[in-house]
């Protein structure tokens, strides 16, 4: 029934986007050539022929959306992939539309009709689709469109799997019943949802219950013991959904799968920041650092001869640093502490009021003047604008110690500044919490996150 439904839904889906490019098709007629808010220089042409392009149009632009998989069942999916997705079959409509009318050059066609009709086309998809789309998770918050399931396992991990569930009411997910061999658990009620057993009755209680898809939250040699009963419901036409055993691995965004010959591997440490963004990112960072070395050429001119008139040594302080894949490079610094300040103290974080700070050091410190020269960095591509500070060697050593994930912070490149650091987390603050921010950023990179954090740095400097 739910798969009638759904079926249902993407035929309403495809039904309304063909009224709806059909009508705005129409009407970017009238605005072009009758509204008189756009002149026309060359005549109006022959509208019985604009009419008659309507059916290759439409057709066009509704195969570009099923192409795309605008209307495919999309309960799982996030409004924001579901936008996405709209942009996509959109671009797609427009690139096609304009392929077909380069092929039919005898057919007249104004250029500024078809600017307004792709205009219109977006706005007119988008609304349709949010419509939809808020009408269903409406109709499923009062408990319309359900579909229910089972989980094997009454564990924690079973547990935790409904709890995220029913956090995003609007996936119209219901959990009917656990099933579990475990005794102890059996005819007890979790979460208000009860417990069978053994597994083997799962066979049985799915023709008694209305069970729409079966969750496995085993693992191990348990999970191994349910694949017999799980092929026999697939068989069945069970929709089937396994919880992947990741251990003590992290996963670090959304999972991807790669198929190699007839195995499905799934990544378990993976970034958003991969393929041509990486690219993009590398080509932005160098061109923009290049551009700031220009603009900050005279202040570090500057700020060299301050640190050369008032001490002895090197103006540059060079240390080593963990970049991106754990690679250790030379960081670049204005020197801001005396000569050999570590000599008799080994390592150690440096203090807003360190003895071992210069008079300069210690006001380039607090301006964060003393970075300019990472900029040099950027340019070779050690270090990124934005992304996790670069830690010592011997720091990164004790925090991985400390913590299972620090090391996932290099899956990107180091940067010169933050989401850490632009939310006050920088220098000898809570390792915990700055932790907590560059994973965040590693998860959720986007360009947008990376100009927000940009905007943010000089502001955040001028607070101190």
């Amino acid at each position: 029934m739910l798969k009638r439904y759904a079926a249902f839904v993407s035929l309403f889906r495809c039904a309304s986007d063909i009224f709806i490019v059909a009508c705005i098709w129409l009407f970017v007629f009238y605005v072009r050539f009758h509204s008189g808010i756009l002149t026309t220089t060359k005549g109006i042409p022959d509208f019985k022929r604009h009419l008659l392009l309507t059916v290759p149009v439409v057709l066009i632009c509704c195969l570009s959306c099923f192409f795309t998989g605008l209307y495919k069942p999309k309960r799982v999916l996030n409004i924001r992939a579901q936008l996405v997705e709209i942009m996509k079959a959109n671009i797609f409509s427009a690139l096609f539309v304009l392929a077909f009318f380069y092929y039919l050059q005898d057919v007249p066609y104004s250029r500024k009709l078809l600017v307004l009709f792709f205009i219109m086309l977006f706005a007119g998809l988008f609304f349709s689709h949010v419509l939809t789309m808020a009408a269903i998770r409406v109709m499923r918050a009062r408990g319309y469109n359900l579909r229910y399931y089972a989980v094997i396992g009454a564990g924690p991990k079973g547990q935790l799997l409904v709890r995220d569930i029913e956090k995003i009411g609007w996936l119209g997910l219901k959990c009917a019943f656990f099933v579990d061999n475990d005794p102890n658990l059996i005819g007890k009620e979790l979460q208000g949802i009860p417990v069978y057993g053994p597994v083997e009755k799962l066979t049985e209680l799915v023709t008694t219950e209305t069970i729409d898809e079966v969750y496995l939250a085993l693992s191990g040699n348990d999970a191994q013991k349910s694949y017999g009963i799980l092929r026999t419901l697939q068989s069945a036409g069970m929709t089937i959904r396994i919880i992947p055993d990741w251990g003590n691995l992290a996963s670090l965004s959304g999972m991807t799968a790669i198929t190699i010959g007839s195995q499905v591997l799934f990544s378990a440490a993976d970034s958003p920041l991969n393929g041509i963004n990486t690219i993009l990112k590398e080509i932005f960072d160098r061109f923009i650092a290049f551009i700031l070395l220009i603009v900050f050429f005279l202040p570090m001119i500057l700020i060299a001869l301050l640190i050369k008139l008032t001490g002895r040594g090197p103006v540059l302080y060079k240390q080593i640093r963990i970049g991106m894949d754990q690679k250790e490079f030379n960081m670049l610094k204005f020197r801001t502490m005396t000569m050999d300040a570590e000599k008799e103290s080994g390592p150690q974080w440096a203090t807003d009021d360190d003895p071992r700070c210069t008079f300069v050091g210690r006001w380039l410190r607090r301006t964060s003047l003393d970075e300019l020269p990472q900029l040099i960095n950027v340019v070779k591509g050690e270090m990124s604008l934005v992304g996790p500070r670069p830690e010592r060697p011997v720091f990164a050593k004790q925090f991985s110690e400390e913590y299972r994930k620090y090391m996932l912070r290099h899956k990107v490149k180091a940067g010169m500044t933050g989401w850490a650091q632009i939310n006050g987390f920088r220098g000898d603050t809570s390792l915990r919490k700055r932790l907590l921010y560059d994973l965040y950023y590693v998860r959720n990179w986007s360009w947008g996150l990376d100009l927000w954090i940009l905007l943010k740095t000089p502001w955040h400097i001028l607070k101190g």
